[in-house]
């Protein structure tokens, strides 16, 4: 019904989902789907049948404009002491998570005969959900899964199911049950404890909000002029981590005084969700191979299984789970989002730094199972 060059219709339209999951999240079933789960499903449904294009301008404006911007205004106030202190357990997290992934990838070969691309497919599948989508890209290109029908249908599962699985990480964080669990030394997470997006944070002067903008434009220009000149463009949001980080510890005194500056990135973040949902094919997906499903299936019951175990045993709170968990599955864009919606500040850091390690260490491992199964690139 919108067209995907109508950029203020559909703008509104992504607005009007945000503003009702703010609106709703107040309700007592809402809190417990959260505003960003709200969201998701509404595009989901929304892009389903035709109310929002699944790809247009618009989104991807959302994805290199809004999100680094959104990144960089809420880093502006972190502790780059707690970042390190707590950043730690996370990075811990996500290297139990990458474990269960890789475990479950080799499982499910032992349980569903995927034919002669069994390997690749497992190795595409484990890059993916050891960093994120990028991986898969090049994971697919070294190990030759070319075929157009199987590509196109893992591509569809890792789309739909990867949504899916940040839904299932959204609504845990929520959980009573997950947090009196897995909730030791929460109190050095928060800087002022999970809130839902109508409430958070104050308005803020005019004054601030726009020093806030300035500041936080002005670090993603820097940073990708950086990245640019050290040859590492893809790795900008790591630039813009360190570099907000470092000058937020720096000038705490004063940037402390700002206010409103989370709010702002919470709406952006919300436009990211939507711009997710409104993404995702269910229809392509259901289509697809139904071994490719028990494999991702296998992979996100043995990744969560190792989390929860090494959460326990290591006593890891649910929010260094949740966050290093979406790294590892979604990388470090989903990771960061969350942990922003939740006001978990001091694991925003983290959460891209550890999914940047996933872009890092995702190829290694995927072109490493698939040496493991046995596969020969054509």
């Amino acid at each position: 019904m919108i067209a995907p060059d109508n950029i203020f219709g559909l703008l509104a339209a992504l607005l009007a989902i945000c503003a009702l999951a703010a609106g709703l999240e107040q309700t007592r079933w809402g809190k417990r789907l959260s505003g960003a789960g709200i969201i998701l499903l509404t595009a989901l449904a929304a892009a389903q049948f035709g109310v929002l294009p699944r790809s247009a301008p618009l989104y991807g404006a959302i994805w290199t404009y809004l999100v680094p911007l959104a990144i960089a205004l809420f880093l502006l106030k972190a502790d780059l002491v707690k970042v390190f202190s707590e950043g730690g357990r996370v990075l811990v997290a996500f290297l139990v998570g990458m474990a269960g992934t890789v475990f479950g990838a080799w499982l499910a070969t032992l349980l569903v005969d995927l034919g002669d691309s069994e390997a690749a497919i497992a190795a595409v599948f484990t890059a993916t959900y050891t960093g994120g989508s990028l991986n898969f890209v090049a994971v697919a290109e070294a190990v030759g899964f070319d075929d157009s029908s199987q590509l196109s249908a893992a591509l569809a599962i890792d789309n739909i199911l990867g949504v899916g699985f940040i839904i299932l990480l959204n609504l845990a964080a929520g959980w009573s049950l997950l947090q009196r669990r897995y909730g030791w030394r929460m109190e050095a997470v928060l800087h002022a404890g999970p809130q839902d997006a109508a409430g958070a944070g104050s308005g803020g002067s005019l004054f601030g909000l726009t020093l806030a903008l300035a500041l936080a434009a002005g670090a993603v220009a820097v940073s990708a002029i950086v990245a640019d000149a050290v040859g590492i463009p893809d790795y900008r949001l790591l630039v813009i981590t360190v570099l907000v980080t470092a000058v937020a510890t720096a000038g705490r005194r004063y940037l402390s005084r700002l206010s409103g500056e989370d709010m702002l990135a919470m709406m952006f973040m919300y436009l990211f969700f939507a711009v997710i949902g409104a993404g995702a094919d269910v229809m392509e997906m259901l289509s697809a191979a139904p071994g490719m499903f028990v494999m991702v299936g296998c992979i996100f019951v043995s990744h969560l299984v190792f989390m929860l175990v090494a959460g326990h045993l290591l006593r890891l709170n649910y929010a260094e789970l949740v966050t290093a968990s979406l790294a590892c599955i979604a990388g470090p864009p989903i990771a960061a989002a969350i942990a922003i919606l939740f006001k978990w500040r001091n694991l925003v850091a983290p959460g891209i730094l550890t999914g940047i390690l996933g872009y890092v260490l995702g190829n290694f491992v995927g072109i490493g199972i698939f040496a493991l199964l046995g596969g020969s690139t054509p």
